[in-house]
């Protein structure tokens, strides 16, 4: 199938059996893959009678600069041990201090359910704390984020130019109401499948055409898309990618950190092709010169044990995978980190330290 012109790089798993092996087809592109969801707004969130921890004290204390901007934090209601309500909010920025209180912008993540404005938790104590779970104080209430949103639909999906399986096909020729709910991979160079780590697509079947794409190929039109699109932004690299992962050091620096993450998920989609790890006692480079941010750390500690285009982690909770081992490198080893100087003005001394200690605890000795 890899030898088809035009290519067909996008596989179709099939979740309506609950066999996840057996594929619906492949086609030559996903019309609603690669889309930008329309931009969740951004949203003003007042901390009443906030306590702020280091890293948000750091933030009030930058107000005005980009020490003002937090990414993204997590909010836990706090007197409930049984439930746990747990908000993001991203894109997050200190806009202001008045008195005790803090009043901050961001978007909140749309996939999260809310509660309408007259039923908010019952609490009065709220935790925060920032991606790496990390503290950055509390609140006796949260104002502003308990409340209704409109729901944000990603656009229909087309698949154009596909080659169904004869299963599939058959369905497609009866006529019936076909629903598709699959989930997508994307066939590399040599014709191996790889993750795409969306959630997968859905839809009814609405049209089916003979595709301008090559002789036996559909085109067919659904009336959903993806649960979680790839940004548009970021097919240029999965375009690249699938041809050949990258040879050269250091590719992913020019990227902004959004892009950096989707740099991150492809290394993580070409990990498992890597081989077993090296044996432990190695030692390992970490260029600093462009760590200005969480995802350039990790695109840099990919590069460092893996090499151009290497994964070890894109979240706190996948470095510590990564490093109790599977991942390329078996522990103990050495981690030389140059310029790390630029991490610690950029992600503070405190982010830094505990990236250290986090390795220390799986025997990896970070000189610097």
């Amino acid at each position: 199938m890899t030898d088809i012109d035009p290519p067909l790089r996008w596989v179709l798993l099939d979740w309506n059996t609950g066999d996840e092996e057996r594929i619906v087809g492949s086609c030559a592109e996903i019309d609603g893959l690669f889309v930008d969801p329309p931009e969740v707004p951004l949203e003003r969130i007042v901390l009443r009678d906030c306590v702020p921890a280091e890293g948000l004290r750091a933030a009030l204390a930058g107000l005005g600069t980009e020490r003002a901007h937090l990414g993204t934090i997590l909010i836990e209601a706090d007197d409930d041990p049984d439930i746990d309500y747990v908000d993001n909010l991203y894109d997050v920025t200190v806009l202001a201090a008045e008195g005790a209180d803090v009043v901050l912008q961001g978007r909140i993540q749309e996939e999260r359910a809310y509660w309408p404005a007259e039923e908010p938790p019952d609490d009065e104590g709220f935790r925060l704390s920032d991606a790496g779970e990390r503290a950055l104080g509390t609140a006796r209430t949260v104002e502003g984020l308990y409340r209704e949103r409109p729901e944000l639909l990603p656009p229909a999906a087309t698949l154009v130019g596909l080659l169904p399986e004869p299963w599939f096909r058959a369905a497609l020729a009866d006529g019936g109401d076909v629903e598709v709910r699959a989930s997508v991979r994307a066939r590399g160079a040599g014709g191996t499948d790889l993750s795409t780590l969306t959630h997968g697509l859905r839809g009814r079947v609405v049209a089916v055409r003979d595709s301008a794409a090559g002789p036996g190929l559909l085109d067919v039109e659904l009336d959903d898309g993806l649960w979680d699109p790839i940004p548009a932004s970021a097919k240029p690299l999965w375009d690249a990618w699938l041809v050949a992962p990258p040879a050269e050091p250091d590719t992913w620096t020019g990227l902004s950190p959004w892009m950096r993450h989707e740099w991150l998920r492809l290394a993580l989609a070409h990990a498992h092709l890597r081989g077993p790890d090296r044996p432990a006692g190695g030692t390992y480079h970490l260029d600093g010169r462009y760590v200005t941010d969480m995802n350039a750390f990790f695109c840099a500690i990919g590069e460092a044990v893996n090499g151009p285009g290497g994964y070890f982690g894109w979240v706190w909770d996948a470095l510590r995978d990564c490093l109790g081992g599977g991942w390329g490198a078996e522990t103990p080893f050495r981690l030389v980190w140059s310029h790390v100087e630029v991490a610690r003005e950029h992600l503070g001394d405190e982010t830094v330290d505990e990236l250290v200690a986090e390795m220390a605890r799986h025997q990896v000795e970070v000189t610097r």
